[in-house]
């Protein structure tokens, strides 16, 4: 295990690459905690895409492991010379939650991923969870590629069980910065199609889930129905609604 400055000065927080079957075991465990499940990535696997240029980290505060991120060698995207860093999970325990560790996770994995050549990282995220909306596309300024139906099938963790993942697929370009760029909320235009998010999504599918469900689908219809008509998501308004806009009007 070798070991790096936190990206962001947080009291007792170190942030270490993942280099041993031990690291390796000890982020498939943290993932294990994180979403309530067993195995969510093997510490096998996870070794054998270390050992092939993957990354791992462990993020440590006062010497307890609190959080983890793991991503693989992918491709590159389309129009890129460079490989793409795919991050698979990145997380944080519970008991240190909110406290801006998976900020610095991420940039971490920003800085790791611009020293070992990568041109681009892409990750995905669940749209009907407000609060990753705002942290994956405002906080850390990434580009939305497009929406995936049910992208992993069907889950059984703590967290998805009996959901459909459907998801957004994210991407930061890095080649040639030194750091993410936050983004600003945007302002739609007549044209524009808004997508919304429900208030706490997490806690609807604990209190109703025929409502959570709904949500799903009319979300699903509203973005794929969008898609179909040439539009893409270009930020995220002050409601924490989508603003998808046609590729005509200048969406990326």
């Amino acid at each position: 295990m070798s070991t790096a400055a936190g990206p962001r000065e947080i009291a007792g927080l170190s942030i270490e690459v993942a280099t041993t079957p031990a690291d390796a075991a000890l982020i498939s465990t943290i993932f294990d905690e994180v979403w309530s499940v067993r195995a969510m990535v093997s510490p096998e696997i996870m070794v054998a895409a270390l050992h092939n240029g993957s990354y791992g980290a462990i993020a440590w505060r006062d010497g307890q492991p609190v959080g983890a991120a793991f991503a693989i060698v992918g491709l590159p995207l389309a129009g890129q010379n460079k490989p793409n860093l795919h991050s698979h999970a990145a997380g944080v325990v519970a008991t240190a939650a909110n406290g801006g560790i998976g900020y610095a996770l991420k940039l971490h994995q920003f800085s790791w991923a611009r020293q070992h050549g990568f041109g681009t990282v892409t990750w995905t995220f669940d749209p009907l969870v407000r609060r990753n909306a705002w942290f994956n596309i405002v906080k850390l300024g990434t580009q939305v590629l497009g929406y995936h139906q049910n992208f992993y099938g069907q889950l059984d963790d703590g967290i998805n069980a009996g959901e459909q993942s459907d998801r957004l697929m994210v991407r930061w370009d890095i080649a040639g910065k030194h750091a993410p760029t936050a983004a600003d909320f945007v302002d739609a235009n007549a044209n524009d199609v808004l997508v919304a998010t429900p208030a706490d999504i997490e806690l609807l599918r604990k209190t109703d889930t025929a409502q959570a469900a709904s949500w799903r689908d009319r979300q699903r219809a509203a973005f794929e129905a969008a898609g179909k008509n040439g539009m893409s998501v270009v930020g995220l308004n002050e409601d924490y609604c989508y603003v998808l806009r046609s590729n005509k009007d200048g969406a990326q």
